[in-house]
Order: structure tokens, then C-alpha cells, then sequence
């Protein structure tokens, strides 16, 4: 939950001009006859706004004003996004403020990339988003783009550096990916070095995926999926991912020293799990009067178990009943007690998920409605969202409040703010 770090404007001109460099070198290369077509670009403003209230009997009471917690934010997008020739552009420059704190200005390359035919052969270089899976709140063969999914109101994904050899036929296809090139294992598991093969295979209604990734981090991971339309009613889709190993952020053990309950560097460790594995299930219910109804249930062995939250619970307790003792310095508990709030921001935080999503689109567009719950079997948890939205030619119009709530000891009821509201508004030029 921390503010993104601003870049200098030299710094930010600098891989502006690296990357459009190398996109135009690239550019110079051999196109395929469907991508000399004339350059194709959209601007689009959007704006959002949300509302965070914190929780008043919150055990991290003592280091959330450390934190963005129960700060109300905004954030203004101006979005480049279109095609010229071979090249592909998504550009992002973003303003964004919240409650106590400075606007930050941020400029970001989404996507930048290329597509290009060498000795017959397609081939991809540059930035782009590779995400990938048939699933909807939870996605186990997402190994690349690695998607924080259900996020309230997400930003623009941002690509990962790649370069790939690609493959297509009509009921088909297959990429060798290189991510990240030149990387090792860096901060976060999207950065890192790696390399896979994606396939996809089409067989009547039925589309199949396939993935094979290595990297350092988790070794190899192969992971497969499958979305199957019986009807035009009905759609059914499924999941499945096995690792090497995998990681989970946790809680220091319950016999932790005063002296590690204090240190902010060492409230939460990175544990490795050897052989996890992720699987989904899930199916699509669709009338003609636009109703749908969305079920899935999920298993994580990468997530926190129930009683990894019961023990994050019971630390912050002991940390606020250390402070004001005679030799605790108050900066100390607070800033353990912040730092142990990152165990949030993993991607998922239930290990058996049931997600839920009733919605309505009407007819011939304009309004849509939905309601989702999720609930987390492990330890009885949930969210509960509800949004409305109005999309006309150019404009769009979105509005959302989202509650947390559960056993007092959830993951979803330990989160330091019951609530969350968000209006957004887009124009497209």
C-alpha cells in the first residue's frame, strides 16, 4: 500500500527515447501485409475517485498512519493508445493524489512493441501485457503478466519487456516467450527473468490453453486450461497450475522475540512452498434479456492458511500492548505494526475461494449492474461489491461500493478499512 515513487523528468525522457528508438529500429524490419495499414490512434481522459473509511477497532491501529489506508484518492489518466504500421502504443500519464500527501505525476509505456516477419517466420518485440487464462476472479495459469485480479478500480496493466517467436493457424497457435530479458530473479515475480511456451487449440466449442514456464524463482511451471461453450446459454471453463515451488508472505512465528516484533524489516517473512499447485472451476449462466450469472471456486496453496492470519492478529495485538512500556519507542511499533499490513497486498488472499457474480447489461448497451461476493472458505471471510455503469458513444459513467466483513480473525475482516466507494468517469476523443 505504498505511493509509487516518482521518476525524474530526465530519467523518464531518457527510456521514452530508448524505447521509441528501438521501436523504430524494429519498425524499419520486414511487416506482415495486414500491419501496413494507416497509423490508428485514441486518446481517452478518465478520472477516478474513491472513498476509504478506516476501521475503528482495527488491530494495526498504531501503524496505519504509516499507511494508504482510509485515505480518500484520485487519480486523473490521460491514455495514448492505437497502431502504426507494425507498432502497437498504450502511453499513460497519470496524476494521482490522495488525503496527507502531494499529487505524484507518473508517465508510463504500457505497451510498446512491435510485430515483425523475419525468414518467414512472426516474431514480437518490445512491451506487452501477457495476460492469459479463461477465469474471471482468480487465474492459476497467469505465470507471466501475474494479474492482481478484483483490484476496485485498476489502472491500466502495465506490459512486461519481451520478445517472442510466434506461431498461428486457423484453429491454433503457439508463442516462445522471452520475459524480461537479461533479468534474474528481481523484486517482484513479474520481473523476473524467464522464459515459456503459451499454447492455444481450438477443437469445436472448446478452447484449450496451455503453458510451460522456467525461471529462477519457482523453476518450471506447467499449467493448463479449458473454456467450453455447450450452449448458447451456457459456458464452462476450468483451470489447473503445478509449480516447482512457489512463495507466500507470512506472520513471524508465535514465538517470536520482542526484539523481531519491533523490527519493521522482519515483521513479515517470504516462505517457500515446494510443489504447490492451483486449480479453478467455473461456469458462465447467460439469459437474452442480459441477465448472467458467474460462479467459481478456487483452491491456492500459494495462499495464506487461516491460521496465518490468526497469527498476524495476534502479533499486532502484542505489538500495541508493548507500546507506551517503559524503553519501546513508539516509531518502532508503529512502523513494525505498518510493515506487517504488506501481507494485504498479495495478489490473492484466499486459499479456498467461492466467487459469485450476478449482472445485468441491457439490451442494445447503456446501463450495466453487477454484484459480486466473494467468499473465503478458509477462514470465512468475504467482499461484497456493487456497481453501476453507463456507456454511451464516447462517454462512460461508473459508480461501486465495495464491504469487507467475516469471522473477526478473516483476512477480509482484518483488513483495516470496512469499506470503499468509487466514481469514475472516462471520455473517449
Amino acid at each position: 500500500m505504498s505511493l509509487p515513487s516518482p521518476q525524474s523528468p530526465s530519467r523518464r525522457r531518457r527510456l521514452l527515447g530508448c524505447g521509441l528508438a528501438l521501436l523504430g529500429g524494429v519498425a524499419a524490419l520486414p511487416a506482415n501485409a495486414a500491419d501496413k495499414a494507416a497509423a490508428d490512434f485514441g486518446w481517452t481522459t478518465r478520472l477516478v475517485g474513491e472513498a476509504h473509511q478506516l476501521r475503528g477497532d482495527s488491530p494495526f491501529a498504531a501503524g496505519l498512519g504509516l499507511t494508504n489506508f482510509g485515505r480518500d484518492r484520485y487519480r486523473l489518466e490521460q491514455e495514448l493508445r492505437g497502431r502504426a504500421g507494425p507498432v502497437s502504443l498504450l502511453l499513460t500519464a497519470t496524476e494521482s493524489g490522495q488525503e496527507g500527501a502531494k499529487p505524484n505525476g507518473r508517465f508510463v509505456a504500457n505497451e510498446a512493441y512491435a510485430d515483425f516477419s523475419l525468414g518467414g517466420e512472426r516474431f514480437t518485440i518490445g512491451k506487452k501485457v501477457l495476460s492469459a487464462d479463461v477465469a474471471y476472479a482468480f487465474r492459476p495459469i497467469d505465470v507471466l503478466q501475474r494479474e492482481s485480479r478484483l483490484q476496485l478500480v485498476p489502472p491500466q496493466l502495465e506490459g512486461i519487456p519481451m520478445l517472442s517467436w510466434d506461431n498461428f493457424s486457423t484453429d491454433g497457435a503457439w508463442s516462445l516467450v522471452l520475459a524480461n530479458p537479461g533479468h534474474q530473479r528481481r523484486g517482484a515475480a513479474r520481473e523476473d527473468g524467464s522464459v515459456a511456451l503459451k499454447l492455444y487449440r481450438r477443437v469445436a466449442s472448446a478452447d484449450f490453453h496451455g503453458v510451460l514456464r522456467n525461471s529462477n524463482r519457482y523453476g518450471l511451471e506447467l499449467g493448463a486450461a479449458a473454456s467450453v461453450v455447450p450452449s448458447d446459454a451456457l459456458e464452462l471453463h476450468a483451470s489447473l497450475l503445478t509449480q516447482r515451488r512457489g512463495e507466500r508472505r507470512l506472520p513471524l512465528a508465535d514465538n517470536a522475540s520482542i526484539m523481531n516484533l519491533l523490527n519493521a524489516e522482519r515483521a513479515l517473512v517470504t516462505e517457500t512452498v515446494a510443489a504447490p499447485r492451483k486449480a479453478l472451476l467455473g461456469g458462465t449462466w447467460t439469459t437474452a434479456e442480459g441477465v448472467s450469472l458467474l460462479g467459481e471456486l478456487w483452491w491456492d496453496a500459494t495462499a495464506p492458511a487461516a491460521a496465518d492470519w490468526q497469527r498476524l492478529a495476534r502479533q499486532a495485538a502484542q505489538r500495541a500492548a508493548l507500546a507506551g512500556l517503559p524503553g519501546v519507542p513508539a516509531a518502532a511499533v508503529a512502523g513494525a505494526t505498518a510493515a506487517s499490513t504488506r501481507m494485504f497486498d498479495q495478489g490473492n488472499l484466499a486459499r479456498r475461494g467461492l466467487f459469485t457474480r450476478l449482472a445485468w447489461s441491457e439490451p442494445g448497451g447503456g446501463w450495466t449492474a453487477s454484484a459480486d461476493l466473494l467468499n473465503s472458505l478458509d477462514d470465512g471471510g468475504w467482499i461484497l461489491t456493487t456497481a453501476l455503469a453507463w456507456q454511451g458513444e464516447r462517454l462512460r459513467l461508473d459508480a461501486g461500493l465495495r464491504r469487507y466483513g467475516g469471522r473477526t480473525d478473516s483476512a477480509y475482516r482484518l483488513l483495516p478499512e470496512p469499506a470503499a466507494a468509487f466514481v469514475g468517469l472516462s471520455l473517449a476523443y
